[in-house]
């Protein structure tokens, strides 16, 4: 009789692996949703139910802890002393906290960061898209991830921030120091070095700002966020650099990443293309169900507050629950044929910006965005071929690509 073969992930090597995540996750689901993980030495949950319970803020599990994390990496005195301005802002950073300071945190960013003022860069979105449009046109051959979707979430990210277009290589380098550290599974000391840069710059660029803005307010988004308060107290000097450090990182890479691996996936199916061309109008819903089918977003990571039973497993103090999105977002038990690109699916329990207390406050910027450069990409050109496969970053959270060398070929119109 064999022996049932093993099923189990490194997650410290599978991003580099692109797209063999997903059915390694699919394996993993159909033995069991709440599975631990002999090789990562963690709780990898991949059942849609679950994970969505897991979000919800009713199990105790905990999106803090990060210095504790961080010490698996350097010890702590070792560690303060390496690393003191991150250990002091990033711990204020939205995703890092729980219970009532999140809800205060969650409370303030969110009234800065209104529906109204997405809605009010809409016109620049579209803007922004037609000149970078226009660029790819003309060259033709492009790498596309800093080439074009870099320049259109990066620019308006600095738009809302009141800040020049000059900063968008500042941005990278503030995510990458940022994600290679707090988002990757297995961090590394030098990565932790070079976030310490990141903070540290990220402090002497914007404490001059957020003073300014005190003095002096603009119709900007960090000028609503230096003024966003409750019960007369506003964000302090770290939390606002936290949070300025998430809108970096959430507000425009991950939909620099979503633009380039969706643009990937596009590139091969030319029914898709046509049908965002001949949908216009569908194209917000079409950019929702790509980002659930191309799992940019895959993962985020909790710690268990205390022990506790769940699903039939017992959960111990202190271990780490991985919980994947990307996972979730191709179970068969709630969706029809998972494995398909549908731009007609019902995608109203898609797990993509995370549901329950940690929603993702800037959904409504990312879906913008995807929908109006979706409806212009395939307007103004026929198709897009990928010229060479790209190599995968290690980042497990946000799932992205080194770089993506692409042609466009415009469309070709009647006189």
């Amino acid at each position: 009789m064999s022996a049932e073969l093993p099923v189990d992930i490194d997650l410290t090597t599978i991003a580099s692996r692109g797209d063999a995540l997903l059915p390694a996750l699919e394996a993993i689901r159909e033995k069991t949703p709440i599975f631990w993980s002999n090789l990562s030495n963690c709780w990898i949950v991949t059942g849609h139910q679950a994970i969505t319970e897991g979000f919800s803020g009713t199990l105790p599990l905990l999106n803090g802890k990060m210095e504790r994390l961080l010490q698996r990496v350097i010890p702590g005195d070792e560690l303060r002393r390496r690393i003191p301005n991150t250990l002091r802002v990033m711990p204020h950073i939205l995703p890092n906290r729980d219970g009532p300071e999140h809800a205060r945190l969650r409370k303030l960013f969110v009234k800065a960061f209104s529906r109204k003022l997405v809605e009010d860069v809409r016109p620049y979105v579209r803007e922004r898209i037609g000149s970078v449009l226009d660029l790819a046109a003309a060259e033709g051959v492009v790498e596309f991830n800093e080439g074009v979707a870099r320049q259109i979430p990066g620019a308006v990210i600095l738009r809302m921030l009141g800040m020049p277009e000059s900063y968008i290589d500042r941005l990278k380098w503030w995510t990458d120091g940022t994600t290679r550290a707090l988002v990757s599974f297995d961090p590394s000391p030098a990565s932790l070095d070079t976030l310490e840069s990141v903070i540290r710059d990220m402090i002497e660029t914007f404490t001059p700002l957020i003073e300014a803005r005190r003095k002096d307010p603009r119709g900007d988004f960090l000028s609503a966020l230096v003024h966003a308060s409750e019960g007369g107290i506003s964000l302090s000097i770290d939390e606002l650099i936290a949070s300025l450090n998430l809108l970096v990182v959430a507000g425009h890479d991950t939909t620099t990443n979503s633009m380039t691996l969706g643009v990937r996936v596009l590139a091969r199916n030319a029914d898709a293309w046509r049908y965002i061309r001949d949908h216009p109008d569908q194209s917000t819903n079409a950019g929702i169900e790509l980002m659930r089918y191309i799992a940019m977003s895959a993962v985020q990571r909790r710690v268990v507050a205390k022990d506790f039973q769940w699903q039939g497993n017992q959960l111990k103090q202190n271990e780490v629950v991985m919980l994947f999105i990307a996972g979730g977002n191709r179970d068969p038990d709630i969706y029809k044929n998972p494995e398909l690109l549908d731009f007609t699916r019902t995608n109203d329990r898609a797990l993509t910006f995370g549901p329950g207390v940690h929603h993702c406050i800037g959904h409504m910027l990312a879906k913008l965005q995807m929908g109006e450069f979706l409806a212009a990409a395939t307007h103004r050109f026929e198709r897009i071929e990928v010229l060479e496969e790209p190599s995968w970053a290690t980042n497990l959270v946000f799932r992205s690509v080194s770089g993506l060398k692409v042609r466009f070929y415009p469309r070709q119109y009647e006189k």
